[in-house]
């Protein structure tokens, strides 16, 4: 069984998923893919690969929202995935952890794979609704790995992902196609090792207008009876990316991963893996958050020194003060200073905030 964060409308069509491994893609390695990362489930002697993401500072992750808002900081100071059952209760899955750099699933270098110690969704994320926008999750892991970096796009210079013979790939762990199964093997620590695909894959998605994939999402929606339930689901061409055209896509398994386009300089990471219909079909994108929207809120997050200041917030109108005329002060011989106040007495200091991770 591989248990995965890809959002299924299964309420109201069982056949059509939200896409989050790449179909039709190829075997690939990490080398080319920096930072790439596989965020997995840990329970008992089983590791469940459940989202991709990449390393982008020595100890901070960007993946999906909905890939991170199950995950749970426990008093340990470690992540845990949980599951919210239909009454409500939570069922607690097993660790998380982050294998950093992995071309194949069942070879694990030491020191490449680290617990999480902090999960921050972004602020306007609506759970349980990726479709929504803002979908974008940062993870602190417990030590800094080092090794490579994906390299982000800019807020100030974005790439031109448009632009004529643009090399636009994406890559994961996910499965292979919209209804292919897992694949499972034992490691030599003996470990039961589950993803859609134990190798890492990449593909060749090419970017889609943002009015014509609007258009294609819509058509989707109506085409699968969500028009109605999904009102409003569109995409935003200030935030999100689409790309793909049929065969190669990502699909389950592969949220959280990177959309990049490849430079002279290596790749630059353009997009987040986020959602869209089915995987791998000609006539629905997949959707992306795009990065460079987001700079300024990654940067406070990671590393809150470099962060722009925030604007001001703006402060209502004051009300006129009226002037007052001094009041004459009486003749006097000799002026006599006031007494100086008592000094005030200072509490003593309070103690340091505990801080809660998560």
């Amino acid at each position: 069984m591989i248990r995965t964060l890809k959002w299924a409308f299964a309420a109201l069509a069982g056949a059509v998923l939200l896409a989050s491994c790449m179909v039709a893609g190829r075997d690939t390695d990490a080398s080319k893919w920096p930072g790439i990362v596989s965020i997995q489930t840990v329970s008992g002697r089983t590791v469940y690969h459940e989202c991709g993401g990449t390393l982008i500072a020595p100890d901070w992750v960007l993946t999906a929202a909905h890939c991170a808002e199950d995950m749970r900081v426990e008093p340990s100071g470690r992540a845990a995935m949980y599951q919210t059952e239909a009454d409500g209760r939570q069922t607690r899955l097993g660790a998380v952890a982050v294998g950093v750099g992995l071309t194949d699933l069942r070879k694990v270098p030491a020191g490449s794979v680290q617990p999480v110690a902090e999960v921050i969704l972004h602020p306007d994320y609506a759970p349980g609704a990726p479709e929504r926008g803002n979908d974008l999750a940062l993870l602190r892991l417990s030590m800094p790995v080092s090794g490579p970096r994906m390299t982000l796009d800019s807020a100030e210079m974005p790439v031109d992902v448009f632009q004529p013979y643009a090399s636009v790939l994406a890559a994961g762990y996910g499965r292979k196609g919209e209804g292919a199964g897992s694949e499972g093997a034992v490691t030599r620590t003996g470990r039961q090792i589950e993803a859609g695909s134990l190798v890492l894959q990449e593909g060749y998605v090419p970017p889609v207008a943002p009015a014509e994939c609007a258009d294609l999402i819509a058509q989707g929606l109506a085409r699968e009876g969500l028009a109605e339930a999904y009102a409003g689901v569109s995409v935003d061409a200030a935030t999100q990316l689409c790309a793909g055209r049929g065969g190669t896509d990502a699909c389950q398994g592969d949220s959280g991963g990177p959309l990049v386009l490849r430079t002279v300089n290596g790749p630059v990471q353009v997009g987040v893996v986020s959602w869209g219909l089915g995987c791998g079909r000609p006539e629905n994108p997949g959707i992306y958050m795009r990065v460079s929207a987001y700079r300024d809120w990654i940067t406070r997050v990671t590393d809150p020194a470099a962060a722009p200041p925030l604007p001001p917030p703006e402060m209502p109108a004051e009300a006129p003060i009226e002037t007052l005329e001094p009041l004459p002060v009486p003749p006097s011989e000799e002026t006599v200073p006031e007494a100086a106040p008592p000094a005030e007495m200072l509490p003593d200091p309070l103690p340091e905030a505990a801080v809660t991770p998560g």
